[in-house]
């Protein structure tokens, strides 16, 4: 894809083969400010120069710098468009892989901390709130933290023009208050407002700091990149679950907040200095304006397929969080102990690192619509066949070996789906709506616990029901709207 950037400079003395493209850029926007009556019929002269010699600058009352770029960039992509000026030197790689790092690390403690609430929730059931607060009410303090992380991501666009680690520190910041915070917390609507709200909205930050910088700095590369970062999600449970469970055991659901908290500064701190934006000043400051003018594209939910996939993507995700949160009191209710408790939930979430990053990677052969419809039908398949009969340690590692590769496949397809779909020049747009629709797949928990209490002795044969059902429904749906994009069912898309 051929890409023509035009530039403008009043400064003659500007070099034409080494100029300072955030220098240049600026200039371009206070160029276009002061010129309002600027002649349309030049830029269509200086348009056909260029369609002959690509490389040829043009002086006419200003400086014109031309350039023309092969765009590396895919439907992998979940920020616009890069600047067509600065497309053709991406390093996919070098500093690049720090900012790998950055993610990484951002991801560890977001999601890390995010998915053992199951472990605290059972602590405080048997202890601190303890006849003060229901199964649904800890519970939904899970899908609170889930809301605020996608309802609030949006948010992180109005800070935009102070770049990537701007947004990354205060949600850091944010995210490390939620957690110390809910060490002082002693009634169920403490732990709602620190661990839910303000742990949730640093988490907003965090995410979208980490999703608009890995596509500045990789292109070919990009897949990998970002299968790396996804994988902190599952190695943050994997190794915060067995020593958030030491913690507690050891000094208190109180301290081990504080010390976690404490942790997670540390790690943020690191991911905060390494993480930087390639992209110049100007153009934050000009996606800025874009966003803040038209933020989301109402005219989407015209488009069917769009419908479709939103319909398909939010009704599966509803069977994501309740088995995360469900697994350690399950496993106590079957005569498991706590270590091994926590052992099976970082087993869990080990097997979704890696199920997101060598899924991810084999659906681009296979197709992501594909993979995802696979992946959403295997995890309802666990649950309805493998989770009812798990009486016994073995069998729940089997589940939580099997079902965690599968289960997490939204979190490293969506953007890629969404922009096969909608397009890359929506896809912003397309994404955004996503993620404030997704924020209700954090029903599901509630509605879990519910099904649990209307169900005979508080069992879970409702709840492993309705995991299996809403994944086996999103994967129906998304069959769907496969047959309507391709006009086949086993055509790879």
């Amino acid at each position: 894809m051929a890409a023509i950037s035009p530039f403008s400079d009043r400064a003659e003395n500007v070099p034409a083969n080494n100029f300072d493209l955030e220098k240049v850029s600026i200039y371009t926007i206070e160029e276009k400010n002061q010129n309002n009556d600027y002649n349309e019929s030049q830029q269509q002269q200086q348009q056909h120069t260029l369609e002959k010699d690509p490389s040829e600058i043009v002086q006419h009352d200003a400086l014109y710098i031309y350039n023309t770029v092969v765009s590396g960039i895919d439907e992998a992509s979940i920020v616009e468009p890069l600047p067509d000026n600065i497309l053709n030197d991406i390093p996919d790689g070098g500093y690049g892989w720090a900012i790998v790092v950055a993610g990484f690390l951002g991801n560890f403690i977001m999601f890390g901390i995010a998915s053992i609430w199951g472990l605290f929730s059972q602590a405080y059931a048997t202890s601190v709130l303890e006849g003060k607060a229901s199964t649904l009410a800890l519970m939904t303090v899970g899908s609170v933290t889930n809301v605020c992380l996608n309802v609030l991501s949006p948010v992180s666009i109005l800070t935009a023009r102070f770049g990537t680690r701007f947004n990354y520190a205060l949600g850091s910041v944010l995210m490390v208050l939620g957690v110390i915070l809910t060490g002082f917390s002693y009634e169920i609507w403490h732990i709602y407002l620190t661990q839910g709200v303000l742990y949730g909205f640093g988490c907003a930050f965090v995410y979208m700091s980490i999703a608009s910088v890995i596509p500045q700095w990789f292109s070919k590369k990009r897949a990998f990149a970002m299968g790396i970062c996804a994988s902190g999600t599952g190695l943050g449970g994997l190794c915060l679950s067995p020593l958030s469970n030491y913690l507690i055991q050891k000094y208190g659901i109180g301290w081990a907040y504080h010390i976690l908290g404490f942790f997670a500064l540390g790690v943020a701190a690191v991911g905060t200095i390494l993480i930087k934006d390639r992209l110049p000043r100007s153009y934050r400051i000009k996606q800025q304006q874009k966003m803040k003018k038209s933020p989301i594209d109402f005219s989407m939910f015209k488009v069917v397929n769009f419908n479709i996939w939103l319909i398909g993507a939010v009704i599966s995700l509803m069977g994501y969080l309740a088995p995360l949160f469900y697994i350690p009191k399950y496993a106590a209710e079957i005569g498991i102990n706590e270590y091994d408790s926590s052992n099976l939930l970082s087993v869990l979430l080990a097997m979704s690192a890696i199920g997101r990053i060598g899924l991810g990677l084999l659906a681009d052969y296979i197709g992501r619509l594909n993979m995802f419809i696979i992946g959403s039908a295997l995890s309802g398949i666990f649950s309805f066949v493998i989770w009812p009969f798990a009486s016994s340690y073995n069998i729940l590692l089997v589940y939580c070996i099997l079902w965690g590769i599968t289960c997490g496949l939204y979190y490293a397809l969506a953007a890629p789906i969404t922009a096969s779909v909608v397009g890359l020049e929506k896809l912003s747009s397309g994404l955004s709506i996503l993620f404030i629709f997704s924020a209700i797949s954090a029903m599901g928990t509630p509605i879990s616990s519910a099904i649990q209490e209307a169900t005979l002795n508080n069992g879970y044969i409702g709840i492993q029901m309705f995991v299996g059902a809403v994944y086996v429904l999103g994967s129906i749906i998304c069959i769907i709207l496969k047959y309507r994009l391709t006009g086949s069912l086993f055509s790879i898309y």
